[in-house]
């Protein structure tokens, strides 16, 4: 049965993403044998929907080791099914961090088994475009598990390039960088774990950041987030990372166009449930990373059912025709919704 919820959500997430982003554009793939051990390090701007949109890349099934936090509700069977596994930290309780030794101990059989894993690397997430410090978790898990395998296990890193990282209808960039091999690093590994760790942390953080369009926050960070926008989507990403480097030879993100997020919100009285839903889940969380998240799941499991009801009601009510030509103009409506929003130019969120 989790087996089969999760293809569900796959599908559900693949189909979802289509709509939701203007151009998914996908790099590197192939520089990762995946028949072998992979644990993926991703930036981490937009909570859950980073995970979503790096399994739907993947060409492999993968574990997702998260914070605890999310689990002991009526939904773990759920986040269970979608390969989510609780990691423990010491805010959680020394108690508990027992829990966490077995579980990665559970991660490296499975990598020794040849599986994928994805792990974020930085401390934390946030809605900036550059790179924050990363933890020793994953070089640590990378190095422990070499040293339990013969198989050689790659630290890979991944890239999630948002051209807006609120709001739907614009590109997101997925990059795969060259795989970090632990092999190279176990004789250091033998001499000085500890330092052989950090080096291995170093060495993720800047082939990270050769994925990312905007990898530090320097003092020309403002001008170059500023050019990541839909006047610019038409560029490759090393064409748009190359041009980044001088950001005035980019198209600047020109002003927002309010009146057309206020026609967007007044076309969408056929969709006024989800949408409400959205923003009451965007309410009770309140965490900006979350923002897109949100949207993204209550269009994914939402929508569809939405206009399902809304076309079986009026056709018990009304008529066949009624609910078709209702149900019809709800899904044309929130397709409208997102390339107007697309078209107000919505603001980049304020640097940190």
């Amino acid at each position: 049965m989790k087996n089969l919820f999760y293809h569900l959500v796959a599908g559900l997430v693949r189909a979802t993403s289509w709509v939701t982003f203007s151009r998914i554009e996908v790099r590197g793939l192939d520089r990762v044998d995946w028949d072998a051990p992979c644990i993926l390090s991703p930036n981490h701007q937009n909570a859950f929907l980073d995970a979503l949109l790096v399994g739907r890349t993947a060409p492999v099934k993968l574990t997702i080791p998260s914070r605890a936090a999310v689990f002991g509700t009526p939904f773990d069977w759920f986040l269970e099914a979608l390969r989510m596994a609780p990691i423990y930290r010491r805010r959680d309780g020394f108690d508990k961090l027992s829990r966490t030794k077995d579980i990665l101990a559970e991660q490296r059989d499975q990598l020794r088994q040849g599986r994928s894993l994805l792990m974020f690397s930085e401390t934390e997430h946030a809605h900036t475009y550059y790179l924050r410090p990363l933890s020793r978790g994953s070089a640590r898990l990378a190095l422990e598990t070499q040293r339990e395998t013969d198989r050689p296990v790659q630290l890979v890193p991944v890239g999630i390039n948002y051209y807006h990282l609120c709001w739907p209808g614009f590109k997101v960039s997925i990059v795969v960088g060259e795989p970090l091999r632990a092999p190279e690093y176990m004789d250091r590994y033998r001499e000085d774990e500890a330092t052989c760790v950090n080096e291995l942390r170093d060495d993720l953080a800047a082939a990270m950041k050769d994925c990312m369009l905007v990898p530090e926050k320097t003092d020309e960070y403002p001008d170059r987030v500023d050019r990541i926008n839909r006047e610019n989507e038409y560029l490759s990403f090393p064409e748009m990372k190359q041009a980044l480097q001088a950001p005035d030879s980019l198209a600047p993100k020109g002003d927002h166009r309010p009146w057309l997020g206020t026609l967007a919100d007044g076309i969408s009285v056929l969709n006024a449930g989800p949408l409400w839903l959205a923003n009451a889940l965007m309410r009770c969380v309140d965490e900006p990373p979350f923002t897109a998240s949100l949207k993204f799941a209550v269009g994914m499991f939402c929508l569809a059912p939405w206009w399902a009801a809304l076309f079986g009601l009026l056709t018990w009510i009304f008529s066949w025709t009624v609910g078709t030509v209702v149900g019809v103009l709800a899904v044309l409506t929130m397709l409208l919704r997102l390339v107007l929003i697309r078209l107000s130019n919505p603001p980049h969120p304020p640097v940190d």
